[in-house]
């Protein structure tokens, strides 16, 4: 047997040992290095896929995919309000007015809904200046049938969209789709109304119909940022540039009984 412990056979302290709170000081140290090591690594892939969404919008932004139109065609906007060729297609109206369409507009109700139509006409016949559109292209329809926030008969529309298609000999048809974009059972009832001269087979030979999409309220105020998923999912798409931004302000600005927060809180950050 031996002696295990005691005085005499302690080990001699060496001149580099730590003391615990040196140590625990020198562990933390450590574990601090290591988070600020994670945290600039994080950063920097945030900034290069930040960096590869830029260039991928300006990429996208450089062209569009336009309608299949002739030179020189007759295209007719169906909206349900006022205000709608402003918040929902003024990309649209902008590139066909550049690339020399003719545009028509048939508004299918004056806005009446806070009795406030003929303003909302006026409204709207100043605003579409801004995106290429002649005040004297517009229509806007004041039939007890089609009034703002009713219920609106599909064939009874149909059969007044047939005759301002027929009456001006347009080439394509531009609306909502059936989500309406906002979900305005207005808006669906122009959907509805075109499927039913779609169906009927009475539409005028030669004549396109074509939809805006409607997207999911994330993919809404994604605003440029959703251009990828809007380039892999649509055959045919607008891209708003610097002066289609500063046209769709002026002319949403035109409307000045509907330029609420919430719209204008829309006209930043949708799509």
């Amino acid at each position: 047997m031996r002696q295990a412990f005691g005085d005499s056979l302690r080990l001699p302290q060496s001149q580099n040992s730590q003391t615990f709170e040196e140590l625990i000081l020198s562990i933390e140290a450590q574990q601090q290095s290591k988070f600020f090591l994670l945290i600039g690594m994080l950063s920097l892939c945030v900034l290069l896929v930040l960096l590869f969404l830029v260039i991928l919008l300006l990429f996208s932004l450089r062209s569009n995919r336009p309608l299949p139109l002739r030179p020189s065609s007759k295209v007719l906007l169906v909206i349900a309000h006022p205000d709608d060729e402003t918040m929902f297609f003024t990309p649209a109206l902008r590139a066909l007015s550049v690339a020399g369409h003719r545009i028509f507009i048939l508004c299918v109700s004056n806005g009446n809904y806070e009795g406030l139509g003929r303003i909302r006409t006026y409204e709207l016949r100043d605003a579409v200046h801004h995106l290429g559109v002649s005040p004297s292209d517009v229509t806007v329809l004041d039939y007890d049938a089609f009034q703002d926030g009713g219920q609106w008969d599909k064939q009874a529309l149909s059969c007044v969209l047939l005759r301002h298609m027929e009456v001006l000999s347009v080439d394509l048809v531009l609306s909502f789709d059936a989500g309406g974009v906002s979900g305005h059972r207005n808006h669906s009832s122009c959907f509805d109304a075109l499927q039913e001269v779609y169906t009927r087979g009475v539409i005028p030979e030669d004549v396109q119909i074509f939809v805006l999409d409607s997207v999911s309220i994330l993919r809404k105020y994604l605003g440029i940022f959703d251009a990828p998923m809007s380039i892999a999912r649509s055959p045919f798409h607008y891209f708003a540039r610097g002066r289609d931004v500063a046209a769709a302000w002026r002319a949403m600005y035109t409307h000045r009984s509907q330029f609420v927060w919430f719209r204008f809180l829309y006209m930043i950050f949708s799509r």
